[in-house]
């Protein structure tokens, strides 16, 4: 499902109590005028207060930011433990949710697609059809307002 509205999007976000943001590698490669995108998803992880599954080279730079439940995960690790009984220490339950920042569209439409036991939502700039929820097609302004509304409404919500 499309989500334009990033304040319904926070609303959806807070209702889940067992979700994981998982931080790809563009999070450290794209900025946005002086905001990167590492910025905005540890302040995505902090107003939700979900651990974070950090693959890439994140884990520092979350724990730099005042995220706390960070651990350097590898992406197909998280989607493999899911059809297993939950055992990694990153969250202490199974999540219902894997939020997705920073992959390129074809990584996160490809690891999507391999969940079955959990919604999935894909803050990128290319909607991702076979997500739970995904934010829209944007260009980087766009999808930059988009993603500071989020967390803007995260904070209110």
């Amino acid at each position: 499902m499309m989500v334009k509205d990033p304040a319904r999007l926070a609303r959806y976000l807070k209702r889940k109590k067992k979700a994981l943001l998982l931080t790809g590698a563009l999070c450290d490669e794209i900025a946005f005028d002086g905001t990167r995108l590492l910025d905005l998803a540890a302040d995505i992880a902090k107003k939700l207060g979900v651990p974070v599954a950090a693959t890439g080279n994140t884990p520092l730079g979350l724990k730099e930011r005042g995220v706390e439940q960070v651990k350097k995960m590898w992406l197909a690790e998280v989607v493999n433990y899911l059809r297993y009984p939950w055992q990694d220490s990153v969250s202490p339950q199974k999540p219902d949710l894997l939020i997705f920042i920073g992959y390129s569209p074809e990584v996160a439409r490809r690891f999507v697609t391999a969940v079955t036991d959990a919604d999935t939502v894909v803050l990128g700039n290319t909607y991702i059809e076979e997500a739970t929820c995904s934010l829209p097609d944007a260009n980087f302004a766009g999808w930059r307002d988009s993603l500071s509304k989020l967390a803007e409404a995260l904070g209110s919500a």
